[in-house]
């Protein structure tokens, strides 16, 4: 017997079909089985499905990991209530900063400078990755979610001018910062 059939012009076989922007599309009720047989797909019938293979043995992720809160495994925090033009390290190997607030309580601008070195960066020498600036009295936040890559380390240090070479001192203790890294 043929699975096909011939539908007359005219009056014939009805078809069950959804008409989308003035066009029928022919709807289809998905069914498994042998040859000759039919199967509708359903909650208690559900559509089969075989694995090709495995994944191989190691570190393999599939999906979405940690999306949970959870009390280990998040961003670490380097925090300095004076950061000055004497270099700290953040962190002294590869890592991403995902953030950062600071604030900057003194009445001129001030340019926290972050460093791709694996030790504290002489602020002046050093070739800063990032200036950032701060003005005066205020507060800057930023969240990067994929992180800003950094390939030997993190330092930091701020000035009172924007120019890499810059070694002026910001007013005594009126920088804060919090970064956010991995």
């Amino acid at each position: 017997m043929s699975d096909n059939i011939t539908l007359p012009q005219g009056a014939g076989t009805l078809l069950a079909t959804d008409e989308i922007l003035g066009v029928h599309v022919l709807r289809a009720k998905l069914q498994t089985g042998a040859d000759g047989t039919a199967v509708d797909v359903s909650q208690t019938d559900p559509l089969p499905v075989s694995l090709v293979g495995s994944l191989p043995a190691g570190t393999n992720t599939v999906g979405a990991v940690n999306m949970k809160p959870a009390t280990s495994g998040g961003l670490s925090v380097y925090r300095n209530t004076g950061l000055s033009t004497t270099g700290q390290s953040v962190k002294s190997s590869a890592g991403q900063v995902f953030g950062w607030h600071l604030a900057n309580w003194s009445s001129a601008d001030a340019f926290v400078k972050l460093y791709d070195a694996a030790g504290a960066p002489t602020v002046g020498t050093t070739q800063p990755a990032l200036t950032l600036m701060v003005p005066a009295g205020q507060v800057v936040s930023a969240e990067h979610t994929n992180g800003i890559a950094f390939t030997n380390g993190i330092g930091i240090g701020a000035t009172a001018a924007a120019s890499d070479n810059n070694t002026s001192q910001p007013g005594p203790n009126t920088i804060i910062v919090n970064v956010f890294y991995k």
